[in-house]
């Protein structure tokens, strides 16, 4: 981790030099808050625990700055009194007193603070100085490989979005965390949110549409990466389906991906449930006038519904992070679908399969945490699972990598043996065992055992659906 902030720095600076000659002019800084900042830093130690969910040390924009702070967090680290001593002396035993300005500088530092009352508005002063030289710095950049012909298109963004990243995840490291004190009152508060869900008789979390899933989960959790897997053709898209139409009957805005199917055709899957006519009728225009006025009545029903559709086969996890981010922003993401795991590009190409989809998995959870939505992620299972006499599947048999297991909140596994089975086979929060409900997936429709559809059958022909 050193090493790479130390060849991060190296880079920011070499580049941010190069720019400084191109353009003769120097980056956003603002020397004078830095030299508050330190200076503050070292007349009161709580000063620290301030700044640092803001800066770092590759903050400042003065090489002596960085130094100079870096040195402060070794004291503070060091468990020892952060004043004008402490840091003298640790410069010293770091040998580049003399490199910072010696002596006389360190006190000049602290004869700058006026009072420590606005240091965190100092604090973002600078967070937000550094934020603009680097967004100067990768933009230089990517304009100079945009005219490279010999780079992919695909690998110019996804340098892109790492150097990107890279930016969100030094700000992120500077969070020192956050006290008892507040974790205790917001986790208090979403209990109190749950139990009043709970009395009134609706899940805490956004409804599956199946009460015995709910009961169990207590609906899709926010932070929460659920994983549903099934071996090809027994229903995952149709399911998949069907929770995405009951959130945005909640109201929730659904991103859903389809990495299989074109929007349209998902979209027929969803009419053949809507207007109660077989799928493979709508498939295959078997369509008389009443079937046209169900599916216009049900098309009326499903063009309000708050779900955005994405079927772009190469598209990768980052570009599903990146989305996610975006579209939370604009309060259009509560919670994202995608079919399947298997189908997303991956980042690193080069990398072993088995790592891709660790990847995969450790990005789609810490979406779900960043953004405080719940991911239902879809996935192909072993076709061991096949050779057994009851079909049942286990934790061992998600395909491919361990990391599913280990990243996933909640592993879900849809089956067939003499009917469609669910399954909980992982919840962190609490039960497991198999769930009762009742499918007709010819319809795409899924419900309690209890709740009785109708099968409106138009004619006595038995369907082969094709494997979705």
């Amino acid at each position: 981790m050193v090493e790479k902030q130390k060849n991060y720095k190296d880079r920011q600076k070499s580049n941010l030099d190069e720019l400084n000659a191109r353009y003769g002019k120097l980056p956003p800084q603002a020397l004078d808050v830095e030299e508050a900042v330190l200076g503050a830093l070292m007349l009161e130690r709580e000063t620290y625990q301030v700044v640092s969910g803001y800066i770092d040390t590759l903050s400042f924009y003065k090489e002596a700055h960085q130094k100079i702070f870096e040195t402060i967090k070794s004291v503070v680290t060091k468990n020892k009194p952060v004043d004008l001593l402490t840091v003298t002396q640790e410069l010293k035993d770091r040998g580049i007193l003399d490199e910072v300005g010696g002596p006389a500088y360190i006190t000049q530092l602290t004869s700058r603070v006026a009072s420590v009352a606005h240091i965190e508005f100092y604090a973002r002063i600078i967070a937000q100085k550094f934020i603009q030289r680097e967004m100067i710095r990768i933009s230089s950049e990517i304009q100079s490989k945009s005219y490279d012909d010999s780079l992919d298109v695909d690998d110019l963004i996804d340098f892109t979005r790492s150097e990107l990243n890279a930016i969100d995840n030094f700000i992120t490291s500077a969070n020192p965390g956050q006290i008892t004190e507040v974790v205790a009152k917001n986790a208090l508060h979403d209990i109190d949110a749950d139990a009043k869900a709970i009395q009134a008789g609706i899940s805490p979390g956004i409804s599956s549409g199946i009460s015995d899933l709910d009961r169990a989960l207590g609906g899709w959790r926010n932070t929460n990466l659920v994983i549903l897997a099934a071996r090809p053709g027994v229903g995952k898209t149709s399911f998949a389906l069907h929770l995405a139409v009951t959130a945005a009957r909640q109201g929730k805005w659904v991103n859903f991906y389809g990495l299989e199917m074109k929007n349209e055709d998902l979209f027929r899957i969803l009419l053949s449930g809507e207007a109660g006519i077989p799928r493979s009728n709508i498939r295959d225009g078997r369509l008389d006038s009443v079937d046209w006025e169900k599916i216009n009545v049900a098309t009326g029903q499903l063009e309000p519904l708050t779900i955005l559709w994405n079927d772009y086969a190469g598209t990768t996890v980052a570009q599903i992070k990146a989305n996610t981010t975006r579209n939370k922003k604009a309060g259009k993401c509560d919670i994202v679908i995608i079919d399947y795991l298997q189908l997303m590009k991956p980042t690193d190409k080069k990398a072993i399969r088995e790592q891709q989809i660790a990847d995969m998995t450790r990005t789609l959870k810490e979406t779900a945490l960043s953004e405080n939505i719940p991911v239902i992620c879809l996935s192909q299972l072993n076709r061991e699972v096949e050779k057994r006499t009851d079909k049942e599947p286990n934790l061992s048999d998600l395909r491919e990598s361990g990391a599913i297991e280990q990243d996933a909140d909640v592993v879900l596994f849809l089956y067939e043996n003499d009917g469609l089975h669910l399954k909980i086979g992982k919840n962190r929060r609490g039960k497991r065992g198999k769930v009762n409900f009742q499918a007709n997936e010819e319809k795409t429709q899924f419900t309690d055992v209890e709740l009785q559809y109708s099968i409106d059958m138009t004619t006595n022909e038995t369907f082969e659906e094709q494997p979705f």
